[in-house]
């Protein structure tokens, strides 16, 4: 999967309290109809193992979008992944933007029940989905 730096939302952003995206991506105009055409995909990723501070956590990923680039409105949320998913590599979350975004669009995080006191995500939009399948070693068809 390529990515592009600039559809980057979060780049090795440290997540240890309940906070929005580093960068929000802006799509230059209210008129534009993210979603259609080909699909783009909005990824968010474990790359470094996020660790609690104490006893249980969890992390919960939403998209939000924006008509001003100020207030947000929350239009998809991910599960919630207990601390234990919470490993360098996990996918938080991977979904087809929807149709009718507005203008900006940015990743809001919330920890619940503790904060994490390490680890970062990435977030970014992608086209062309890789779905590599691992095979034990001397597999055959």
């Amino acid at each position: 999967m390529y990515t592009d730096n600039l559809l980057y939302m979060s780049d090795a952003q440290a997540v240890t309290a309940t906070a929005a995206s580093t960068k929000s991506i802006d799509f230059a105009t209210a008129l534009r109809h993210a979603g259609d055409g080909e699909p783009v995909e909005l990824v968010v990723v474990v790359k470094t193992q996020l660790v609690a501070a104490a006893g249980a956590a969890s992390l919960t990923v939403a998209l939000q979008d924006s008509a001003d680039n100020s207030t947000f409105a929350t239009v998809v949320t991910g599960p919630a992944i207990a601390k234990a998913s919470l490993v360098a590599g996990y996918e938080l979350l991977r979904i087809t933007l929807p149709k009718g975004l507005q203008r900006y669009i940015q990743v809001y995080y919330t920890a619940t029940t503790n904060d994490f006191s390490g680890g970062t995500v990435d977030a970014f939009l992608a086209l062309d989905r890789q779905n590599n399948v691992s095979r034990p070693s001397g597999f055959t068809v």
